[in-house]
């Protein structure tokens, strides 16, 4: 499936704190997530956790600063969900809801007092009577023209066939007959043309050496690029193109592509486009970070190889921590 809308934040529905104050947690994510997969935007976790946070921030806000978004409790309810079998995937390649995960959403829909649009039934247009004039009328019931057959006419007998083919005959003996013409100066040519000459055993060993380099060479090159495409296989570079894919939808590449080596990237958002929460540890960031410039490699983006190394310098205290 491809993903290519966005949600305007404009449009989304305001619900009051009383209509989800007494709603579980788990259950609410999922409703943010059929909110998604109803206007056909890819359920990421930096989406789930932004759509989340939109709808229902006085439970998704981060009590010291309730303008900012929990990210680590909108990740502990999304697997309490994936738990519940509410719904199925991972970070990598996205969640989606199962057939329970959409009945519980429909069920706090209608808690939330969501009413769906009265499709309009298109009313049958009754068939339009055909009104036939005279004309019509003739065209139609007219006697089919019948063809005369016509006669082919007669062959008439050749009487002179006889003589043609003895006069064929007798051009075909004069032919035969005709004396053959030798020709007097083959010898003389094959006497003008020189012997070919003979190859030395020098010049044949040379010839052989070079052909055998080559061929050693066609093979080694042969050898590296069979090498060079079995060392990655089609799900690493699957699951690679669906990471570099999430990386560029991230907020912090989209800042470093506007303002360069000048961007201020948050630590949110840079946590964010490594798939961690604020509660990840300095070797699980590190890590990732050389996991995507691996994956970055694979899929030949050096730009984003490039915005990576940025990353590291930028955060570089913030990887060197011990937890």
């Amino acid at each position: 499936m491809t993903f290519s809308k966005k949600i305007i934040v404009k449009k989304l529905p305001k619900f009051e704190a009383d209509l989800y104050a007494n709603l579980s947690l788990a259950d609410l994510v999922v409703f943010a997530m059929s909110y998604l997969e109803e206007r056909g935007v890819e359920a990421t976790t930096e989406e789930i956790v932004s759509i989340s946070f939109r709808l229902f921030p006085h439970k998704f806000g981060m009590k010291q600063f309730p303008r900012w978004p929990d990210s680590a409790l909108v990740i502990r309810r999304l697997n309490d969900a994936r738990e519940k079998k509410f719904v199925k995937g991972n970070p990598n390649d996205g969640f989606a809801l199962t057939f329970k995960g959409k009945q519980v959403a429909k069920r706090i829909s209608k808690q939330l007092g969501i009413k769906k649009k009265a499709v309009a039934k298109k009313k049958k247009q009754k068939p339009v009577a055909l009104v036939l004039s005279k004309k019509t009328l003739r065209r139609r019931y007219r006697k089919p023209i019948q063809k005369k057959a016509v006669k082919k006419p007669a062959t008439k007998k050749v009487g002179h066939a006889l003589s043609v083919t003895k006069t064929d005959k007798a051009k075909k003996s004069r032919l035969q007959t005709r004396p053959t013409k030798k020709v007097g100066h083959a010898l003389s040519v094959t006497k003008k043309r020189g012997l070919p000459i003979r190859a030395t055993k020098d010049s044949v060993k040379k010839k052989v050496e070079v052909q055998k380099q080559v061929e050693v060479r066609q093979e080694a090159v042969k050898v590296v690029k069979n090498e060079a495409v079995a060392s990655v296989s089609k799900e690493e570079k699957i699951k690679a193109g669906r990471v570099i894919h999430q990386v560029e939808r991230s907020d912090a590449f989209k800042l470093y592509k506007k303002n360069g080596k000048q961007a201020k990237i948050s630590e949110f958002d840079f946590r964010n486009m490594l798939f961690a929460t604020m509660e990840s540890s300095s070797e699980t960031l590190s890590r990732n970070v050389v996991l995507f410039k691996k994956y970055a490699n694979i899929e030949s983006r050096n730009d984003v190889v490039v915005f990576l190394n940025f990353c590291e310098e930028f955060f570089a205290k913030l990887l060197k921590k011990t937890k």
